[in-house]
């Protein structure tokens, strides 16, 4: 039953030190809650089961006192509000993998040939991953969300006040903005060494100055083969959306090299929104606030 795989009655008696008949009428009563199931003679861990073990695991360190409103519902995971006692605000993330088509996790997540291929096992993997991510990625940015705790197919993030570009919000400099996603995604590569590797206007917050780049289980390193191909789709899929949403228009080729630290931040021309090519003003983007980033080795 550990790990969602299924196990029979014996292996939960010798695994749990229970009597029998204990375990039994706790199977019973799990099972009644609709938290466990029955595989043939075996026992199944429901979703629901490990989502109250990791909500026990959060509430056992003060972080979780009561759950609130479902933030956000996407094809790989939910995100819900959490209160803890001390009345801080936390978004709690459950990996959801198989929601949708495996051929699309496999897509987006290159997994070891060891590694079990249970639903349960990729979510606990997806989750750990971007733990690790968004603590690597911390120590160099501030547009990433703060991971405070992980269990099991969970993350525990500090909530950001900014929604989702996809909700194309009303922006204090469209343009500000954008720079501040290309400076991002640079800061991501030539510093931590890590591309998103699903960047879109899904996965990037703002409150109309700041951004945040979220969603980081499926990164990759430069390293990868086919970096240079994720790396170029996550550029050009930004600079699609900002011209057709905000009419912010960026060479791709120019913003790419930006991206892989090997120059300054390209020129922008500024037309109407849900136009292609058809600027109306021209002008450089602000410069960097920080020193230059290394160029990274060949």
């Amino acid at each position: 039953m550990i790990g969602g795989r299924s196990t029979n009655f014996d292996a939960v008696v010798r695994m749990s030190g229970q009597p029998a008949q204990r375990v039994s009428f706790a199977l019973d009563e799990l099972n009644k809650r609709r938290l466990i199931g029955f595989a043939g003679e075996n026992y199944v861990v429901y979703t629901s089961a490990l989502d109250l073990l990791a909500l026990k695991h959060y509430a056992d360190k003060d972080y979780a006192m009561a759950l609130g409103k479902l933030i956000a519902k996407g094809k790989e995971s939910d995100v819900y509000e959490v209160l803890s006692p001390r009345s801080e605000l936390f978004a709690l993330k459950l990996f959801r993998l198989g929601r949708t088509s495996f051929r699309d996790v496999k897509r987006k997540r290159s997994r070891s040939k060891l590694e079990s291929n249970t639903w349960v096992t990729s979510n606990y993997n997806a989750a750990r991953h971007e733990f690790a991510a968004l603590a690597r990625l911390k120590a160099i940015t501030q547009n990433v969300p703060t991971a405070v705790d992980q269990d099991r197919h969970t993350v525990l993030l500090q909530e950001l006040p900014g929604v989702r570009l996809s909700q194309r919000p009303e922006l204090d400099d469209a343009e500000e903005v954008l720079s501040a996603v290309l400076q991002t995604a640079r800061d991501a590569y030539v510093s931590a060494r890590m591309i998103n590797a699903d960047l879109s206007e899904y996965n990037i917050l703002t409150d109309g100055k700041r951004v945040w780049l979220i969603d980081w289980p499926q990164w990759v390193p430069p390293t990868h083969p086919n970096a240079g191909e994720l790396l170029k789709r996550d550029v050009s899929t930004v600079l699609r959306f900002f011209e057709r949403a905000y009419g912010v228009s960026v060479d791709g080729e120019r913003a790419l090299v930006y991206v892989r630290g090997e120059r300054d931040l390209p020129r922008t021309r500024r037309g109407r929104p849900s136009t292609r090519g058809s600027g109306q003003s021209r002008r450089e983007f602000p410069q960097e606030t920080r020193p230059a980033q290394p160029r990274p080795p060949a």
